[in-house]
């Protein structure tokens, strides 16, 4: 397919155009009737909003860094300790969720600066000055994250859609007619082949215009030794395999089905994992390492 190869090409060329690519994807998808992939494209082009849900990948690590100043002393762009703050305010600082369009993050990949700034409002001084002494109080406050972080965004939706774009060229041909491209597109599962090579399989995967979660594996529902070989693909332990499994027995009939949520247990062997990834004894990037968990768990409760 004529289409195909030209999105390919934009891709594959030493400066690609990823804008150009994604509104090129989108009439690709129409055309071959999976007009309900085109929620990422959307999103990649114009921006998550607020309240969607920004993929692993958009989600970077930051530094927090302040001016401040004692009696005697100034001292600027100074990082400061955290270990203060409860879990949730720390994260909600050393990891930044950029939701710009992809045209907007290609600027800031040009820029001539290092890194950028994320502003955080006055009423986060007071909570940071606990962790100082000597009498230094704030006079600013950001989250600095660097560019590199931002290229590797880039590359990444480059990467993954090129990878959904050579797997589907070799299932269409090159002089097919749209009529033909129709009937083509019936034979062929896109969506599974987009939804790995955006997504990869086992994670919870976002798609359509109202972000419906679908789990990519689904023979792991309610067969744990599947779980435990799938666990063990990401990195996981025996150790902490043996737990997750006690963990949900455990849990019985806490688990709430109806409202998809886990049991007591299940959440504590689920934030353990978290802190492994977090400290790098589970060597899974933090960013991916919640969507890893909650694919796979969702995939054996049947929460689709």
């Amino acid at each position: 397919m004529r289409l195909i190869n030209e999105i390919i090409e934009i891709l594959s060329s030493e400066k690609p155009n990823l804008t150009n690519a994604l509104i090129k994807t989108k009439v690709l998808l129409y055309k071959i009737g999976q007009k309900e992939l085109v929620g990422w494209v959307n999103n990649e082009l114009n921006g998550y909003q607020t309240g969607e849900e920004i993929p692993p990948y958009r989600i970077l690590p930051s530094q927090v860094l302040v001016n401040a100043a004692n009696m005697a002393y100034q001292v600027n762009s100074h990082p400061i300790p955290l270990a203060h703050l409860d879990d949730d305010l720390r994260k909600s600082l050393e990891r930044s969720e950029l939701n710009q369009s992809l045209a907007v993050l290609e600027e800031f990949a040009n820029s001539d600066t290092d890194s950028l700034e994320r502003p955080l409002p006055m009423e986060w001084v007071p909570l940071l000055n606990q962790g100082l002494s000597n009498n230094y109080r704030i006079q600013k406050a950001w989250c600095e994250i660097s560019v590199t972080g931002i290229v590797q965004i880039l590359t990444e939706v480059r990467s993954r859609l090129l990878d959904f774009l050579l797997e589907l060229s070799s299932e269409f041909g090159e002089e097919m007619s749209d009529e033909e491209v129709k009937n083509k597109a019936n034979e062929v599962d896109s969506a599974s082949m987009f939804n790995s090579a955006m997504f990869g399989d086992n994670t919870t995967i976002l798609v359509g215009n109202q972000n419906a979660q679908h789990v990519v594996n689904s023979k792991i529902q309610n067969d744990f030794s599947e779980l435990e070989k799938e666990l063990k693909k990401q990195g996981v332990t025996d150790e902490d395999v043996s737990e997750l499994k006690l963990a949900i027995e455990n849990d019985g009939e806490a688990t709430d089905h109806v409202n998809k949520e886990y049991g007591p247990a299940v959440k504590s062997w689920f934030k353990n994992m978290i802190a492994k990834a977090a400290d790098g004894t589970w060597q899974v990037n933090l960013g991916v390492a919640g969507n890893v968990i909650s694919g796979l768990l969702n995939g054996y409760y049947g929460w689709y």
